[in-house]
C-alpha cells in the first residue's frame, strides 16, 4: 500500500501548482489533476485502493467538485479516504452541502498557507484512523469467510460457552462433528477460548459484519 497522498483536483493551473508547491515544501506527498473528468479516470485506473484525502475545488468544468464528490460517494471512496473542498467567496451554502453529505471540511478562498497545511494535516490523520478500521474490517471478514457456512452458525454457541452436546442437540449434528467444527472455529480465527471469540464476534458486528446471533439447523 503506497503512503498517503494528497490527491488535489483544480481547474486553475496556477492554483494547483501553488497548492502543490506549499504542500510538497512540507513533505506532503500530491499528486495534481486538471478537472473532475481528470481525477475519476485515473481513480478508475487504480489496480487497488490507495491511502490519501482528496481536496477538490467547489466551482470547475466540466465537472463541479460536488459532482465529483457524488462520484466518489458513488464508488464507496469516501468511506476511506476524506475529502476536503477548496470554495470561493459565495460558495459556502455549496461546501456546507457538501459536508452534510460526509466532506471533512473545507477552506475558503483566500486561504491562509499554515491553516491550509494544518487543515490538509488533520485530513491526513482522519485518514489514518479510517485505514485502520477499514483494515481491522477486511482482516476480520477475511478470517470469518475462511470458515464453512455451518460453523458460522456454530459460533454464538460455541463463543457462548455452550457444552459440544448442546450444541450437538441444538444444531442436530453429532458431537464428533460439532468437536471438529469447535476445533477448526479455534484453529482458523487463532483464538483460544470461548471469550476470544465472543470478543471476536463482537468486534465484526461492530465492524458491520453480518454475524448470525440465532443459529439454526444445518
Amino acid at each position: 500500500m503506497t503512503e498517503p497522498t494528497i490527491y488535489l483536483c483544480d481547474d486553475d493551473e496556477g492554483v494547483r501548482s501553488s497548492i502543490a508547491f506549499l504542500l510538497r515544501q512540507h513533505d506532503l506527498s500530491v499528486v495534481t489533476y486538471a478537472s473532475g473528468p481528470e481525477l475519476l479516470a485515473a481513480v478508475d485506473a487504480w489496480p487497488a485502493p490507495r491511502r490519501g484525502i482528496f481536496v477538490l475545488d467547489v466551482r470547475m468544468e466540466p465537472l463541479s467538485g460536488l459532482q465529483v464528490h457524488d462520484a466518489l460517494i458513488s464508488r464507496a471512496l469516501d468511506k476511506r479516504m476524506p475529502v476536503l473542498f477548496l470554495s470561493g467567496h459565495g460558495d459556502i451554502p455549496m461546501a456546507v452541502a457538501a459536508m452534510a453529505k460526509g466532506a471533512f471540511s473545507f477552506v475558503e478562498k483566500p486561504y491562509a498557507d499554515g491553516a491550509l497545511v494544518e487543515l490538509m494535516q488533520r485530513a491526513l490523520d482522519l485518514e489514518v484512523q479510517w485505514y485502520g478500521r477499514v483494515a481491522r474490517h477486511d482482516a476480520l471478514l477475511q478470517l470469518i469467510s475462511s470458515l464453512s457456512r455451518q460453523q458460522v452458525r456454530l459460533m454464538p454457541l460455541v463463543a457462548a460457552g455452550e457444552l459440544n452436546k448442546t450444541i450437538a442437540w441444538k444444531m442436530e449434528l453429532s458431537v464428533r462433528t460439532v468437536e471438529e467444527h469447535r476445533r477448526k472455529i479455534f484453529e482458523r480465527l487463532n483464538v483460544h477460548s470461548a471469550a476470544e471469540l465472543a470478543t471476536l464476534l463482537a468486534e465484526a458486528r461492530a465492524a458491520g459484519i453480518d454475524i448470525p446471533t440465532s443459529p439454526s439447523a444445518a
